[in-house]
């Protein structure tokens, strides 16, 4: 099955995820982030003319975020793809850089079904008072945790640590089997060492870029 998801179109599979993506964080902005959240929050701080002001500027930026979002969807499954096909080399094994940006693409659909998954909690089970209601990762480590005894610094490599995350390695794996055998038909490779080859590649580059994010935090803190 996995060869023949491999064979579907990557812009399509892109297209889909670049749709599915505007069309979760729409759902959330039009739900949640709302003129009356806005006043609620800031009504006893800020005059209305302030509020306004700052729902405009929302407003602008909403629509820039949803003509950039396609743009992270690609740069996200090419930067997997650069660690992928990096790892790859070094095991000698043939491969096309093409069928990895696929295989990454494919692998996206998890985070697709996270987008879904925050969609149904914040509309039946959380409570959003607060933007930072909405800042959190379902399934995660930082979830079982008290955010206010958290440091800021690992609220974001906690939040990391959640079961989509691990089915994106399991899938990410599942379908480099069937890519790697396709090229390498005489060296088949079966799913444990698949996975580990996306530990050592993938989680090197996911490593890297938690890194990234918590050396801005500090800096920004």
């Amino acid at each position: 099955m996995n060869e023949y998801l491999i064979q579907s179109n990557g812009w399509k599979t892109y297209i889909i995820l670049s749709v599915l993506s505007i069309l979760i964080t729409y759902a959330i902005n039009s739900i949640f982030l709302t003129t009356d959240l806005y006043y609620q929050l800031f009504g006893e701080r800020l005059a209305f003319e302030r509020i306004d002001d700052m729902l405009n500027i929302h407003k602008r930026w909403q629509g820039v975020s949803y003509i950039i979002l396609p743009f992270f969807v690609l740069l996200r499954a090419f930067y997997t793809s650069i660690f992928l096909y990096t790892g790859i080399f070094f095991t000698e094994l043939k491969i096309e850089f093409c069928k990895i940006i696929k295989v990454a693409l494919l692998s996206d659909f998890i985070y697709i079904l996270a987008g879904l998954v925050k969609l149904i909690i914040l509309i039946f089970f959380k409570q959003v008072n607060t933007l930072d209601d909405l800042q959190f990762q379902p399934f995660s480590i930082m979830e079982l945790l008290n955010k206010n005894t958290v440091d800021p610094l690992f609220v974001y490599p906690l939040s990391l640590i959640n079961i989509f995350e691990l089915g994106y390695f399991l899938i990410l794996a599942w379908l480099l089997v069937g890519v790697i055998n396709e090229a390498n038909g005489e060296r088949p490779v079966k799913f444990g060492k698949s996975l580990q080859l996306v530990t050592t590649s993938y989680g090197s580059g996911l490593l890297l870029w938690v890194v990234l994010v918590m050396f801005i935090t500090l800096n920004l803190s």
